[in-house]
């Protein structure tokens, strides 16, 4: 790429990071700004390509066939009751099937990342979305964010770890991750800081990273939630989940969930969900900052992130600008030596060699009994996967362990599986995973039927269904529905097929149906613009269109059909 270009390009990426941080109180901005750097200077096609934020609809990226669609693949996962290994064999089924047509529309690689990291939504503005400090045994104060359903019935409690540079904020993984865990499915969630986030040392004054400390610290975090939270008798099961370094965590996480069960012998946590993780902590570092083109934007995000928090750090002198690293390849020895000197100054013995002993999965004994999905991109340009869930894939072990499942997939980089699967997809996966593991709520999760009662014009033999939606709008009590139609006329739609992509082929019939007259769906008049977003998710995610004998709408040119609703999203 062009020096021109690329600094033109960074130049409305950095207006576009800072014009959102000045939209939210929480966001220092400085993950989206990894993400959107790297994406920028590993692929060309990224500078042509407008880095303008988008409202996800919670749908999938194109009009998808019937067998592929991720509501099927759902309520095949659900259809009774799986086992931890079952699971793991639909959702792996499932990408063989329907990879190629998931992604078919999607952009690959870093411009999958760069639709992942401009996702729009200030979540912080959500009426039903707050901040809160918990305070755990070990006097460590975790910053956090609840996100809670109107409903107050005990359901599934995600606990959510998030990656490198991620504070209790509105960053891209907790964007992403909140619209698939909340607004796609029927939980409440809470965001955990990373410890590596400017909110977490300020507040705590140290220097750490890596799952033997982070993934410790969640299985407190998740006593503190069961016994002092103000809201655990919402707790119907919890399951943690942990994203890129944060995945590192949930990794070590299980680990500590099957050694430290609670006093009646249950465990903590249900499940454990590991997306696009680090297994290993040093070599992944050594490959990260090794790398010609993440290397030097990681290097330098690292040591502005510390630098920004030293001042109340009690390794505040090896941050003075003299003792900064000079070259990347220094970066490794730099971190280590921060971590360990952290630890000595609270009384604890280390060196750097133990810090990333203690921090390689691979030198544990105990093998992981709690559920555990691992859920990795094979071209995933940050964490990479050959040191990571590569290994945990073709471990003698786990490659045969009825616990513990690897999904790892062509697309995805970094985390991003929404940019590449879509949203529905991505969504349906995390919520069946959590929902198998969840037998004291899954049969609640039921289904509704509802006739389509607002009339619908009749089509034509050359014509058929493709796709649905909804669309609410903040303070209207009117909801628009919208059915995307197929024709078959004309040599270049015949030739495509409906499920190609193209909209050259398809209109759109839109009906304004009353949000009263969906409030045993759960529809409900938005307060909000950002309520509007979520509920339109929601909508999208948990009614499906079939026809009078319950089969899939789309495929067919009927003109009477009913609305199929999963229940408790509410």
């Amino acid at each position: 790429m062009k020096a021109s270009t690329f600094h033109l390009v960074m130049g409305v990426l950095v207006f576009s990071v800072a014009t959102q941080a000045q939209a939210s109180s929480k966001n220092d901005g400085r993950e989206e700004q990894f993400l959107t750097e790297v994406a920028v200077k590993s692929d060309d096609a990224a500078s042509k390509t407008g880095f303008l934020e988008s409202i996800p609809d919670g749908l999938n990226t194109k009009d998808i066939s019937p067998s592929c669609d991720p509501k099927y693949f759902e309520d095949t996962v659900l259809s009774k009751k799986r086992s931890s290994a079952e699971y793991f064999k639909l959702a792996k089924d499932y990408f063989v099937r329907c990879e190629s047509e998931l992604s078919q529309k999607s952009p690959k690689g870093v411009l999958a990342l760069v639709k992942y990291s401009m996702f729009k939504y200030p979540f912080l503005q959500h009426p039903q979305v707050k901040e809160f400090t918990m305070t755990l045994s070990n006097g460590i104060k975790l910053p956090a964010i609840m996100a809670l359903k109107n409903d107050p019935r005990p359901r599934p409690l995600v606990v959510v770890k998030c990656g490198t540079f991620c504070s209790a904020s509105e960053s891209p993984s907790m964007k992403a991750y909140l619209m698939s865990l909340f607004d796609q499915s029927p939980f409440n969630v809470v965001l955990l800081a990373s410890q590596t986030g400017l909110d977490y040392m300020e507040l705590n004054h140290i220097v750490s990273l890596g799952g033997y400390s982070e993934g410790y610290e969640a299985l407190l975090a998740g006593q503190w939630l069961k016994e002092q939270w103000a809201y655990k008798d919402r707790i119907s099961s919890m399951h943690l989940m942990g994203i890129s370094l944060g995945g590192n965590a949930a990794i070590f996480g299980a680990t500590y969930n099957d050694m430290y069960p609670q006093a009646d012998g249950s465990k903590v946590f249900n499940s454990v969900a590991a997306i696009c993780p680090v297994v290993s902590l040093k070599p992944t570092l050594e490959s990260l900052y090794g790398s010609l083109i993440v290397g030097p934007v990681f290097a330098n995000l690292t040591k502005q992130q510390f630098v920004d928090a030293r001042k109340g750090l009690n390794v505040a002198d090896l941050l003075e600008d003299s003792r900064l690293p000079k070259k990347k390849s220094e970066m490794v020895d730099f971190i280590g030596n921060l971590a360990s000197t952290s630890l000595q100054r609270r009384g604890i013995a280390s060196t750097p060699d133990s810090f990333f002993k203690s921090n390689n999965f691979w030198n544990w004994k105990p093998r992981v009994a709690t559920p555990m999905l691992v859920w990795a991109a094979k071209n995933d340009i940050v964490v990479n996967n050959k040191l990571n869930a590569y290994v945990m894939e073709n471990d003698d072990y786990y490659e045969k362990s009825p616990y513990v499942g690897v999904l790892n997939i062509a697309y995805g980089s970094h985390c991003g599986f929404q940019g590449a699967y879509g949203p529905l997809a991505t969504s349906a996966v995390l919520r069946t995973f959590v929902m198998t593991h969840s037998p004291e709520f899954l049969p609640t999760y039921y289904q509704t039927v509802t006739p389509w009662s607002y009339g619908f014009k009749k089509m034509y033999g050359v014509e058929e269904h493709v796709g649905q939606a909804f669309e609410f709008k903040s303070g209207s009590s009117d909801v628009k529905v919208s059915f995307r139609i197929f024709n078959w006329s004309g040599s270049k739609c015949y030739e495509a097929g409906p499920w190609s992509g193209t909209d050259e082929c398809v209109t759109t019939k839109s009906y304004a149906v009353p949000v009263s007259s969906l409030k045993s769906l759960g529809a409900r008049v938005p307060r909000s613009a950002i309520e509007a977003q979520a509920i339109t998710r929601e909508f999208n995610t948990k009614v499906e269109f079939r026809t009078k004998d319950y089969q899939p709408l789309n495929g067919t040119n009927a003109g009477e059909f009913v609305m199929v609703t999963r229940t408790n999203f509410e």
